[in-house]
């Protein structure tokens, strides 16, 4: 006969929390627009008030409010810096952001399709966020910092030119992997140069919409990237 252990129970705050979490989700509330008072859901749930400003912090790691002093609570916008976080600390502890080869792989997979997507499905809002990214690059190809910043905005821009969510949000947990990578392969002679290139040609093929040249595109950059990347690490080992 099987035996089943008690089930714990769940606080209070986080009962509340989850109510008001489907309230959200199912469109109750609108972005931006603000949730009644703690004393309001105190007496709504029958609850203290220290319960509902216990459930507003659970809501606020969740990613679903914000919190404003002296003002109240307000539904955020959607977000997925929560999702991208948790998946870059999975990450972190399988190691597998230590590896330049497998970081490429998953790259060579992700960004090919969100390439080819991107050709097929970007809109003139799509381009003209991915144009504003080429011309930061050319701008700032002095600056490091903003390079990188501007690079990175332009592989997110065309995740989203693919109007999956999913693909967005999954590249993002690659982005602080990315940072590195980008810096290091900035500091070769002549990469800055190829880089924009690369750049511009991936461009003009999501613009002319051809998916097969764009993914033509990325595959060269990322190959030509790793290659950079993989040469640095050589140098500093033999040293």
């Amino acid at each position: 006969m099987k035996t089943f252990q008690k089930i714990e129970r769940k606080r209070l705050p986080e009962l509340v929390a989850n109510e008001v979490e489907e309230a959200i989700i199912g469109g109750s509330y609108a972005f931006g627009s603000q949730l009644p008072s703690e004393q309001q859901l105190a007496n709504q749930f029958g609850v203290s008030r220290n319960v509902v400003r216990e459930a507003f912090k659970f809501l606020k790691e969740r990613g679903l409010i914000s919190i404003m002093n002296g003002s109240g609570a307000y539904v955020c916008p959607p977000s997925s810096e929560q999702t991208s976080s948790a998946l870059g600390r999975y990450m972190r502890l399988l190691g597998a952001h230590d590896s330049i080869e497998m970081l490429y792989e998953a790259r060579r997979l992700l960004e090919g399709a969100n390439a080819r997507l991107a050709a097929e499905r970007a809109d003139s809002a799509d381009l003209a966020s991915l144009a504003e990214c080429l011309q930061r690059m050319q701008k700032h190809a002095g600056s490091i910092e903003r390079w990188s910043a501007a690079d990175l905005d332009f592989h997110l821009a065309i995740a989203k030119a693919t109007h999956n969510p999913f693909l967005a949000v999954l590249l993002e947990p690659l982005v602080d992997q990315l940072r590195g990578v980008i810096a290091e392969g900035y500091l070769v002679p002549g990469a800055v140069e190829r880089g924009l290139q690369a750049h511009i040609r991936l461009f003009n093929s999501l613009q002319a919409h051809d998916a097969e040249g764009a993914y033509a595109a990325i595959m060269e950059h990322l190959n030509d990237s790793e290659a950079r990347v993989e040469a640095i690490d050589l140098t500093e080992t033999e040293k």
